[in-house]
Protein backbone atom coordinates (compact mmCIF):
# COMPACT_ATOMS: atom_id res chain seq x y z
CA UNK A 1 0.00 0.00 0.00
CA UNK A 2 2.90 2.38 0.69
CA UNK A 3 4.32 1.79 -2.79
CA UNK A 4 0.89 1.83 -4.45
CA UNK A 5 -0.24 5.09 -2.83
CA UNK A 6 3.21 6.59 -3.30
CA UNK A 7 3.21 5.98 -7.04
CA UNK A 8 -0.35 7.35 -7.36
CA UNK A 9 0.62 10.39 -5.29
CA UNK A 10 3.56 10.98 -7.64
CA UNK A 11 1.41 10.67 -10.76
CA UNK A 12 -1.21 13.12 -9.46
CA UNK A 13 1.22 15.33 -7.46
CA UNK A 14 0.20 18.55 -9.21
CA UNK A 15 -3.40 18.12 -8.09
CA UNK A 16 -2.90 17.67 -4.32
CA UNK A 17 -4.81 20.04 -2.03
CA UNK A 18 -2.08 20.45 0.59
CA UNK A 19 -4.26 22.42 3.04
CA UNK A 20 -6.89 19.66 3.13
CA UNK A 21 -4.16 17.02 3.43
CA UNK A 22 -2.51 18.85 6.37
CA UNK A 23 -5.83 19.23 8.20
CA UNK A 24 -6.82 15.62 7.62
CA UNK A 25 -3.46 14.16 8.61
CA UNK A 26 -2.91 16.33 11.68
CA UNK A 27 -6.28 15.37 13.16
CA UNK A 28 -6.13 11.69 12.14
CA UNK A 29 -2.54 10.84 13.13
CA UNK A 30 -2.95 10.02 16.86
CA UNK A 31 -6.06 7.96 16.14
CA UNK A 32 -4.25 6.01 13.41
CA UNK A 33 -1.81 4.76 16.06
CA UNK A 34 -4.63 3.86 18.46
CA UNK A 35 -6.33 1.93 15.63
CA UNK A 36 -3.13 0.01 14.79
CA UNK A 37 -2.58 -1.08 18.39
CA UNK A 38 -6.25 -2.09 18.70
CA UNK A 39 -5.92 -4.21 15.54
CA UNK A 40 -2.76 -5.92 16.81
CA UNK A 41 -4.55 -6.99 20.01
CA UNK A 42 -7.38 -8.78 18.13
CA UNK A 43 -7.40 -12.45 17.12
CA UNK A 44 -7.28 -13.36 13.40
CA UNK A 45 -10.95 -14.41 13.48
CA UNK A 46 -11.98 -11.14 15.17
CA UNK A 47 -10.01 -9.14 12.59
CA UNK A 48 -11.81 -11.03 9.80
CA UNK A 49 -15.20 -10.28 11.34
CA UNK A 50 -14.29 -6.61 11.91
CA UNK A 51 -12.97 -6.05 8.38
CA UNK A 52 -15.84 -7.93 6.73
CA UNK A 53 -18.52 -5.97 8.58
CA UNK A 54 -16.70 -2.66 8.04
CA UNK A 55 -16.49 -3.21 4.28
CA UNK A 56 -20.15 -4.25 4.04
CA UNK A 57 -21.26 -1.19 6.04
CA UNK A 58 -19.15 1.14 3.90
CA UNK A 59 -21.14 0.51 0.71
CA UNK A 60 -24.63 1.50 1.95
CA UNK A 61 -23.13 4.32 4.03
CA UNK A 62 -21.41 5.77 0.97
CA UNK A 63 -24.63 5.45 -1.05
CA UNK A 64 -26.63 7.12 1.72
CA UNK A 65 -24.19 10.01 1.89
CA UNK A 66 -23.96 10.25 -1.90
CA UNK A 67 -27.64 11.05 -2.23
CA UNK A 68 -27.32 14.01 0.08
CA UNK A 69 -25.81 17.32 -0.79
CA UNK A 70 -23.30 17.62 2.02
CA UNK A 71 -21.99 21.15 2.24
CA UNK A 72 -19.43 21.73 4.92
CA UNK A 73 -16.57 24.06 5.62
CA UNK A 74 -13.14 22.56 5.09
CA UNK A 75 -12.43 22.92 8.80
CA UNK A 76 -15.09 20.23 9.46
CA UNK A 77 -12.76 17.71 7.79
CA UNK A 78 -10.77 17.74 11.03
CA UNK A 79 -13.77 16.37 12.93
CA UNK A 80 -14.28 13.56 10.42
CA UNK A 81 -10.55 12.78 10.55
CA UNK A 82 -10.84 11.41 14.11
CA UNK A 83 -13.01 8.33 13.37
CA UNK A 84 -11.31 8.04 9.97
CA UNK A 85 -7.91 7.86 11.70
CA UNK A 86 -8.98 5.14 14.12
CA UNK A 87 -10.69 3.03 11.44
CA UNK A 88 -7.76 3.52 9.06
CA UNK A 89 -5.34 2.29 11.70
CA UNK A 90 -7.40 -0.84 12.26
CA UNK A 91 -8.55 -1.48 8.70
CA UNK A 92 -8.20 -0.49 5.07
CA UNK A 93 -10.51 0.98 2.44
CA UNK A 94 -11.77 3.65 4.82
CA UNK A 95 -10.76 6.37 2.35
CA UNK A 96 -13.94 5.55 0.45
CA UNK A 97 -15.94 6.88 3.39
CA UNK A 98 -13.93 10.11 3.28
CA UNK A 99 -14.88 10.62 -0.37
CA UNK A 100 -18.38 12.05 0.17
CA UNK A 101 -17.14 14.30 3.00
CA UNK A 102 -14.30 15.70 0.90
CA UNK A 103 -16.63 16.15 -2.06
CA UNK A 104 -18.96 18.14 0.22
CA UNK A 105 -16.00 20.36 1.10
CA UNK A 106 -15.27 20.97 -2.60
CA UNK A 107 -12.39 18.51 -3.09
CA UNK A 108 -13.26 16.83 -6.40
CA UNK A 109 -11.86 14.91 -9.38
CA UNK A 110 -8.11 14.52 -9.66
CA UNK A 111 -7.65 16.71 -6.58
CA UNK A 112 -9.61 14.14 -4.54
CA UNK A 113 -7.57 11.24 -5.95
CA UNK A 114 -4.27 13.06 -5.42
CA UNK A 115 -5.03 14.22 -1.88
CA UNK A 116 -6.20 10.76 -0.79
CA UNK A 117 -3.13 9.19 -2.42
CA UNK A 118 -0.74 11.39 -0.42
CA UNK A 119 -2.80 10.72 2.72
CA UNK A 120 -2.74 6.97 1.97
CA UNK A 121 1.01 7.00 1.41
CA UNK A 122 1.74 8.64 4.75
CA UNK A 123 -0.92 6.64 6.61
CA UNK A 124 0.42 3.32 5.33
CA UNK A 125 4.00 4.34 6.07
CA UNK A 126 2.98 5.00 9.68
CA UNK A 127 1.06 1.72 9.84
CA UNK A 128 4.06 -0.18 8.45
CA UNK A 129 6.32 1.29 11.10
CA UNK A 130 3.80 0.59 13.87
CA UNK A 131 3.19 -2.98 12.67
CA UNK A 132 6.96 -3.40 12.43
CA UNK A 133 7.03 -3.26 16.23
CA UNK A 134 4.56 -6.15 16.41
CA UNK A 135 5.05 -9.81 15.52
CA UNK A 136 2.55 -9.44 12.65
CA UNK A 137 4.97 -7.91 10.12
CA UNK A 138 7.62 -10.45 9.18
CA UNK A 139 10.51 -10.07 6.68
CA UNK A 140 8.68 -12.48 4.36
CA UNK A 141 5.53 -10.31 4.43
CA UNK A 142 7.63 -7.18 3.83
CA UNK A 143 9.17 -8.80 0.72
CA UNK A 144 5.75 -9.88 -0.55
CA UNK A 145 4.38 -6.38 0.07
CA UNK A 146 7.25 -4.73 -1.82
CA UNK A 147 6.75 -7.11 -4.74
CA UNK A 148 3.01 -6.46 -4.83
CA UNK A 149 3.56 -2.72 -4.57
CA UNK A 150 5.97 -2.70 -7.51
CA UNK A 151 3.39 -4.61 -9.56
CA UNK A 152 0.95 -1.70 -9.13
CA UNK A 153 3.11 0.79 -11.07
CA UNK A 154 1.80 -0.03 -14.56
CA UNK A 155 -1.76 -0.09 -13.27
CA UNK A 156 -1.53 3.45 -11.93
CA UNK A 157 -0.35 4.81 -15.26
CA UNK A 158 -3.21 3.05 -17.00
CA UNK A 159 -5.70 4.05 -14.30
CA UNK A 160 -4.85 7.73 -14.70
CA UNK A 161 -6.04 7.50 -18.29
CA UNK A 162 -9.06 5.42 -17.33
CA UNK A 163 -10.10 7.85 -14.55
CA UNK A 164 -10.11 10.67 -17.04
CA UNK A 165 -12.34 8.71 -19.46
CA UNK A 166 -14.60 6.60 -17.22
CA UNK A 167 -17.80 7.83 -15.64
CA UNK A 168 -17.80 8.17 -11.88
CA UNK A 169 -20.80 5.82 -11.70
CA UNK A 170 -19.02 2.91 -13.43
CA UNK A 171 -15.85 3.46 -11.41
CA UNK A 172 -17.83 3.43 -8.16
CA UNK A 173 -19.72 0.24 -9.01
CA UNK A 174 -16.45 -1.57 -9.77
CA UNK A 175 -15.01 -0.47 -6.42
CA UNK A 176 -18.12 -1.66 -4.61
CA UNK A 177 -17.92 -5.10 -6.25
CA UNK A 178 -14.31 -5.46 -5.11
CA UNK A 179 -15.30 -4.35 -1.59
CA UNK A 180 -18.10 -6.95 -1.39
CA UNK A 181 -15.72 -9.71 -2.52
CA UNK A 182 -13.19 -8.59 0.10
CA UNK A 183 -15.85 -8.45 2.80
CA UNK A 184 -17.06 -11.98 1.99
CA UNK A 185 -13.49 -13.25 2.15
CA UNK A 186 -12.89 -11.71 5.58
CA UNK A 187 -16.21 -12.99 6.91
CA UNK A 188 -15.36 -16.49 5.64
CA UNK A 189 -12.22 -16.33 7.84
CA UNK A 190 -14.44 -15.63 10.85
CA UNK A 191 -16.83 -18.50 10.06
CA UNK A 192 -13.93 -20.89 9.34
CA UNK A 193 -12.75 -20.67 12.98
Amino acid sequence: MVISHGSRAWLFRRSVDWKVFALLFTCAFPFILIGVFTYVSLSEAAVGLFLGILLLITIPLRRLLKGRKIAMPRSAIGVVAVPYGFLSGASFGVGLILGPVLLGAGVIGETLIATLAVQGFLLNTIKSIAFGFSPLLTPKLIAIGIGMGICTFPGHYISRKIVRKTSLRVHTVLLEVVMVIGALYFLSRWFAT
